[in-house]
């Protein structure tokens, strides 16, 4: 409800100024886009259950698994979390969008990022980059929560984060990580292929 009023929000007071306030993903060519990335945890008496002080890694085993989920279902995500045809003008190499479903810390070009900054127990979280403004936030939300919820129920680890910058890697390595959709018929097909886990507890039809 929030990203919607605030979206309506901001049109309102663009009118005002008379300009048109756009949530395309990528508006102009040959310039960055504009994302909407959605910082995720999960809480339990006020501390993320991602957060784990003693852990090998910046996220939690349960912290690790959601990440999982996520990059597993990836692609049939883009089909709810970027629906237009304008979302893949975005995903594409170069600015910064993600273009390959991996995981890293502190690092723009993955799909999920775990900010390097939050390290405490109450903020400790991991952030999906490949969706934008086009997409509706109640499907989308709900959607990557049941991602998440499937990669802890059964078990899915992501392995390592990745370092360094993903595009750079050698072509051998790049091939190994699974590629976002290029269009939108790409993410459509790929729902209709992977949708069992959002009809988990009769959250989706």
């Amino acid at each position: 409800d929030a990203v919607t009023i605030a979206k309506w929000v901001i049109r309102m007071i663009a009118e005002q100024y008379g300009v048109v306030a756009t949530f395309m993903p990528k508006p102009l060519f040959g310039e960055p886009g504009s994302g909407l990335h959605f910082h995720q945890y999960l809480m339990r008496d006020g501390m993320s259950v991602f957060h784990d002080a003693a852990g090998p890694g910046p996220l939690s085993e349960v912290g690790r698994c959601y990440v999982g989920g996520l990059l597993r279902h990836g692609r049939a995500l883009a089909a709810i979390t970027n629906p237009s045809t304008n979302s893949y003008k975005r995903l594409v190499p170069g600015f910064e969008a993600p273009v390959r479903l991996a995981y890293s810390v502190a690092n723009r070009t993955a799909a999920i990022r775990v900010p390097g900054y939050a390290k405490s127990g109450e903020d400790t979280r991991m952030e999906f980059r490949p969706p934008d403004a086009t997409c509706n936030p109640h499907l989308a939300l709900a959607a990557m929560l049941m991602a998440g919820l499937d990669g802890i129920r059964n078990h899915i680890d992501p392995g390592p984060p990745i370092t360094g910058d993903i595009l750079a890697l050698p072509p051998e390595q790049l091939a190994a990580i699974q590629a976002l959709p290029a269009s939108l018929p790409e993410a459509l097909d790929a729902l209709q292929q992977d949708h069992a886990f959002l009809l988990e507890g009769g959250v989706f039809t």
